[in-house]
């Protein structure tokens, strides 16, 4: 039973597009923004397949305010190793920011990201824990993270989840470490920690909870020497449902603690709308023979 409802809701939530995310306009912030996995329990296994997710989410605040599209495309394989599902990721995105102190608004596409490694373990009694290592590649364009004109520099994740999923509850803290290095000329993010959390419950085909996001940086460095180590802190709440082929989030927050430059404005309230569906899904037999590799 709960190996049946974990692959139904996994396989609808799977939208890594959440789990990895978009990303926010050039300054000292992470590269994976703060809240882009609320809502999905990344610590637990996939069911084997290909599928799509598109994470729509848009910002606002005094400052400025962010639109981003953000199609994934996940490959959960349904291979074994260490005793771990294996996935993989690849992530676009397209991102628009609007400077409202100076009236200007850009639009382009974000650094892609892949992710060629994600090891999940079921460790029992419900209880799920995953490790991931992405990467963001070099890419020029309105929206990366690089001084203008120039190409940017390369962005490393360690991304470690802990979930707990039985009797219907939705538990889970996914967290990325970044690791960045300079663009063409010499000037570099700086590295940042995000933690991501969901509590929620199922009721039927609905889901209902309390999400939040916490974003930090580690150090300073040449892009926010001048204001200091960035952080934000929101919260908020989630309702989702499943349709059978496809599931819905929705997710409405707000900043409630702010420091430094982030990569939203200042007291931001966020809207975030997910939907995911499988575009391939194996027959039982090769899942079964998968499974045994």
């Amino acid at each position: 039973m709960m190996i049946n409802y974990r692959n139904r809701f996994l396989s609808g939530v799977l939208g890594l597009s959440l789990l990895w995310g978009s990303i926010a306009p050039a300054a000292a912030v992470s590269w994976t923004p703060p809240g882009v996995t609320m809502g999905v329990p990344l610590g637990a296994a996939f069911a084997p397949g290909l599928y799509v997710s598109n994470l729509t989410h848009y910002g606002d605040g005094p400052d400025k305010s962010i639109t981003a599209d953000v199609p994934a495309f996940t490959w959960s394989s349904g291979w074994k190793f260490l005793g771990a599902s294996y996935s993989a990721v690849v992530i676009p995105e397209v991102l628009q920011v609007q400077n409202k102190k100076t009236s200007k608004t850009s639009t382009g596409i974000f650094s892609p990201l892949l992710i060629p490694a994600s090891l999940s373990w079921n460790l029992g009694q419900g209880f799920f824990v995953s490790v991931g290592e992405g990467i963001y590649f070099p890419f020029d364009s309105n929206v990366s993270f690089t001084t203008p004109g120039q190409t940017s520099g390369w962005a490393a994740e360690t991304r470690v989840a802990f979930s707990y999923l039985k009797d219907g509850w939705i538990v889970s803290a996914n967290t990325i470490y970044g690791l960045t290095t300079a663009d063409a000329v010499g000037r570099r993010q700086p590295n940042y920690f995000n933690v991501d959390w969901t509590v929620a419950h199922a009721f039927g085909k609905w889901q209902v909870g309390a999400v939040g996001y916490g974003a930090w940086d580690l150090e300073e460095t040449v892009t926010n020497a001048a204001v200091g180590k960035g952080h934000i802190v929101g919260v908020g709440g989630m309702v989702g449902y499943d349709f059978g082929s496809s599931k819905l989030l929705l997710e409405l927050t707000h900043a409630v603690d702010q420091g430094g430059a982030t990569n939203y404005s200042r007291n931001d309230t966020h809207v975030w709308a997910r939907l995911t569906f499988p575009i391939w899904q194996p027959s039982q037999s090769n899942i079964e023979h998968a499974a045994l590799k």
